[in-house]
């Protein structure tokens, strides 16, 4: 099949690129049901409505004694109003009855309002003697009572379709007394790494390399409802490339590989795809990673990346993780985390080239940058001594010493802080 893309001639710049490949992309429309307990970490296929009002009735919001606000509109530590206790209500035992003038009832936080209650006086401004309690305290109506349908509505959407759940939404969900919940089923993601030099043993012998990308990859989208199918380690062979790139199409949603993307004799990925499928880009402005290519094999999304380490990690950043965003019905704006902090020296780039520069958050009196200078995609340690990169845009000719930054972190801890 022709190519629709072109070699290193030119370069595109990284948001024509995704935004071109994006178009291509396709959301899954296979759709399951999964618990409660299954619910975090997947993406909604429909929007969630509360069948229900939560809470389904007036409740305390404190400990305390339930009363009418009518009775204690002049209670104050100088003239507290005496009323006739009348029984208790807690969470498994609620009060049986009406709560008339004159009259309160001891409540525990959660459990049911009595008839006619309309507020809670809390237990610190009340005293207990003999059968009656006294109230140091007025209350307005309403005060201290989570009414019926306050925190969420019948009829209310409490989850939209195309949320990615979080154990922060299981709390609400969790309310509705909903035992079933339809999702998108997970993006299924074929990998393979592509090098005779490389291997997976522990100890590589003289002349061969140790394989790190499929490692790196299947635990930086652990946050994403995916299912990834390692497919190992192929040889440089053009044709065992094109067959596992036929396969790994029919069997999943998205391919991804490591190596073999650039233009030297050794890199056969552009032709292996060009022989079954539609390149749309083959190189792109961003240092490093420029050897990027996205196509379409069997019309399934296929990102084949350069094979050094830290060309992995940040072309996952750009290119993997929008279109695992879209094929998984992922809806909103991805909000990568960001600190500000001031640069402990100078940042050179290239005009023309996107830079992500890995550096390291430093904590004193201010929050720090220190650039990671290691040089070469290759060197693995600057991805374990960094804490998250910085961007220069194409246009910019780096950063001064001094200047304030903001850094995009990976790591979900800083050793520094």
């Amino acid at each position: 099949m022709s190519g629709l893309g072109s070699g290193f001639k030119r370069l595109t710049d990284v948001e024509t690129a995704i935004n071109k490949f994006l178009m291509y992309v396709k959301p899954v429309e296979d759709i399951e049901e999964v618990s409660l307990k299954d619910l975090a970490g997947r993406v909604l296929a429909e929007d969630v409505v509360s069948p229900i009002d939560v809470p389904n009735f007036n409740r305390s919001a404190m400990d305390g004694y339930a009363v009418l606000s009518s009775d204690v509109v002049s209670a104050s530590m100088d003239n507290p109003v005496r009323l006739k206790l009348v029984g208790r209500s807690t969470t498994s035992q609620p009060f049986k009855g009406e709560l008339h003038p004159g009259e309160a009832v001891r409540i525990d936080t959660g459990a049911i309002m009595p008839d006619n209650a309309d507020a809670v006086v809390m237990v610190e401004y009340a005293s207990e003697s003999g059968g009656y309690v006294d109230i140091f305290k007025n209350v307005g109506k309403y005060d201290n009572v989570s009414l019926k349908g306050e925190d969420i509505k019948e009829g209310e959407i409490v989850a939209p379709k195309g949320r990615l759940i979080t154990p922060h939404d299981l709390m609400a969900l969790a309310s509705l007394n909903l035992s079933k919940f339809k999702v998108f089923r997970k993006v299924r993601i074929g990998i393979a790494a592509f090098g005779s030099e490389l291997v997976d043993s522990d100890s590589a012998p003289e002349g061969k390399i140790r394989e790190v990308n499929r490692v790196f990859f299947s635990r930086a989208l652990e946050d994403y409802p995916v299912e990834i199918r390692d497919y190992g380690i192929l040889e440089d062979d053009v044709e065992l490339i094109r067959d596992f790139l036929m396969k790994s199409s029919m069997e999943n949603d998205l391919t991804v590989s490591f190596g073999g993307t650039s233009l030297g004799q050794g890199d056969l990925v552009r032709d292996a795809v060009e022989r079954v499928g539609d390149i749309i880009i083959h190189g792109v402005a961003l240092q490093p990673s420029k050897p990027v290519l996205l196509a379409l094999v069997n019309d399934k999304p296929y990102i084949g990346l350069p094979g050094y380490p830290v060309a992995v990690a940040i072309s996952t950043d750009v290119f993997v993780y929008p279109v695992v965003k879209r094929l998984a019905g992922i809806h909103g704006v991805y909000i990568p985390r960001v600190v500000r902090g001031m640069l402990t020296r100078r940042v050179p780039s290239k005009v023309g080239l996107k830079h992500y520069v890995r550096v390291k958050i430093k904590v004193r009196d201010e929050i720090y940058v220190e650039p990671v200078y290691a040089s070469g995609a290759g060197i693995t340690s600057s991805l374990s001594m960094a804490d998250g990169y910085l961007v220069i845009d194409e246009g910019k000719e780096g950063y001064e010493e001094g200047e304030e930054v903001d850094v995009m972190l990976f790591r979900r801890f800083l050793e520094d802080v």
